[in-house]
């Protein structure tokens, strides 16, 4: 089972710098123009039957405009490989980025997966689902492929947040202090979502500590420092942002640093925050329990790097437009349980 965890982790990892517009979230009318597919019966009940030009049949299930998923069955000779891969990828919206590796990938493991029942795979941003029958080449295989969505109860709270308590979209972005594209976040994104998106009103966005360790050795002191400053600064609400975007600035000056623990210390007063407590607070590791559960909680939801944003349930691809935010706040609007 490990063998096959890793690979399915690979092809997750062969897509990650991949870039689509998803069919599956938008009008059901652009997967069946992409691939060419004809309705043959419904929609009944959300749910429609289309067929390929091979004479494959495939479910489309749409809820209000949208599509929400998209199902099929097939004998995996190389025809009918060929014609489910085509339409798995352009369900993605990544089409040909991914449809060859898709082939391979069913050709490498559906041997390792036939008699597991369903195995769900992980295709960055969604979920394929998979239930491979036989003994032998070709395998029949079950799939169903829609937006992979987290479960609002398996994010962990957070204790930094910028708007509404109670705002119907939450932005959630997991970062490391000492990672480079953390703080080109820092410095050039969040500054106009908060001149766009949180300034309307409905939009939460919450910060959540994810200290990589590896070559990024400072990550996780660095986070202690900012819950330290903000226990000195309970008075001043705006301490932990203050605090942390100095942080993402002068992050070239600290990160080559043996021990930073000093500059992280007199960072507090240069930028007119309390330093009072930080020193010890530091030496005592007051926070690296709560920075380690932090760090272990966006682990177990699946993140790999830094930073990932999640807008409600979706991961975003990308989270560096506008676009990327108001796409999957549509997704929210229309898939949101009744």
């Amino acid at each position: 089972m490990m063998r096959i965890l890793q690979m399915v982790l690979g092809l997750a990892l062969l897509l990650f710098a991949s870039h689509g517009v998803a069919q599956v979230g938008a009008p059901l009318e652009s997967l069946l123009a992409a691939v060419e597919l004809r309705v043959v019966e419904g929609p009944q009940d959300g749910v429609s039957v289309v067929e390929d030009a091979s004479g494959l049949r495939y479910s489309l299930e749409q809820r209000g405009q949208a599509l929400a998923r998209v199902a099929g069955e097939a004998l995996f000779d190389p025809p009918g490989l060929a014609a489910s891969a085509r339409v798995m990828a352009a369900a993605t919206g990544y089409f040909e980025a991914i449809e060859q590796p898709l082939i391979e990938y069913f050709r490498a493991n559906l041997a390792n997966l036939a008699g597991l029942g369903t195995f769900p795979v992980s295709v960055e941003g969604f979920e394929l689902v998979l239930a491979v029958e036989g003994d032998a080449a070709p395998f029949r295989v079950r799939w169903a492929i829609g937006l992979a969505a987290v479960p609002e109860e398996l994010f962990p709270p957070a204790r930094h947040a910028l708007g509404p308590s109670d705002a119907r979209y939450v932005v959630r972005e997991f970062s490391d202090l000492q990672c480079p594209f953390c703080a080109r976040y820092a410095v050039q994104v969040l500054p106009i979502l908060e001149a766009t998106l949180l300034a309307r009103g409905d939009v939460r966005f919450e910060y959540h500590h994810f200290a990589l360790g590896g070559s990024l050795v400072h990550g996780a002191l660095a986070a202690e420092a900012t819950e330290c400053v903000s226990d000195a600064n309970e008075a001043e609400p705006k301490a932990f942002w203050r605090y942390t975007e100095a942080l993402f600035v002068r992050q070239s000056v600290w990160s080559p640093m043996v021990d930073p623990s000093d500059y992280f210390i007199r960072l507090a007063p240069e930028i007119g925050l309390s330093g009072d407590g930080v020193e010890a607070c530091l030496a005592e590791g007051v926070h690296r329990e709560s920075v380690l559960r932090a760090s272990s909680a966006a682990s177990l939801l699946g993140i790999r790097g830094t930073p990932t944003v999640f807008v409600g349930p979706y991961q975003l691809r990308d989270f560096g437009s506008i676009e990327g935010y108001l796409q999957a706040m549509g997704w929210i609007d229309v898939f949101a349980a009744p």
